[in-house]
């Protein structure tokens, strides 16, 4: 009896032992990626500095290019917004008449000015055009002036700064666009 007391004690301490050698085995210590180590003090994962910078100075560049790309295509926005009117003006001095061509420029000029006009912070205008012209060949020289003028602010302003003299010219061209558009019909 004695022998199966001992024997029975022995096999509860196996199981015991065994079952705690297992537990431990499934409890393994939690893995962390390579870029963050384990906080000794607080036991929270936190990041290590020395090995973000690379990436957060990638981060950066990155965003960095995209602003200046999006600076490039600003200024050839108003670039072209300017060349379009100049060749609008030339082509009503010779033919007295839109063609098809040139309804699609003043299309174009008055997206570009929106877009403009958005990059420069400002929203949709509620203001009408101040003493429309009240022939084409004198809108034209005024959409000619005006997109000169919106180019000149848009090359001299830096990509960071808001400029309510952009947003202005650029409304004044989209509502000088919609002018045009409504006299030649």
């Amino acid at each position: 009896m004695l022998l199966r007391v001992l024997l029975f004690a022995l096999l509860i301490a196996a199981c015991l032992g065994g079952g705690s050698r297992l537990s431990a085995r499934g409890q393994t210590a939690q893995k962390y990626p390579d870029n963050v180590q384990r906080n000794k003090t607080t036991g929270d994962a936190s990041d290590d500095p020395e090995q973000e910078s690379p990436h957060r100075e990638m981060l950066k560049e990155m965003a960095l290019k995209r602003e200046e790309n999006e600076y490039k295509e600003h200024l050839s926005r108003a670039r072209e917004n300017a060349r379009l009117a100049v060749e609008l003006q030339e082509a009503f001095a010779r033919q007295k008449t839109f063609d098809g061509s040139d309804i699609k420029k003043l299309g174009r000029m008055e997206k570009l000015s929106r877009q403009i006009r958005s990059n420069a912070g400002g929203e949709e205008n509620k203001d009408e055009l101040k003493e429309p012209p009240p022939q084409v060949e004198v809108a034209l020289e005024r959409l000619v002036k005006l997109s000169a003028e919106l180019q000149k602010k848009v090359e001299s302003t830096p990509r960071q700064v808001v400029s309510a003299a952009i947003i202005k010219r650029a409304n004044e061209v989209v509502e000088l666009v919609k002018h045009i558009r409504t006299l030649y019909r």
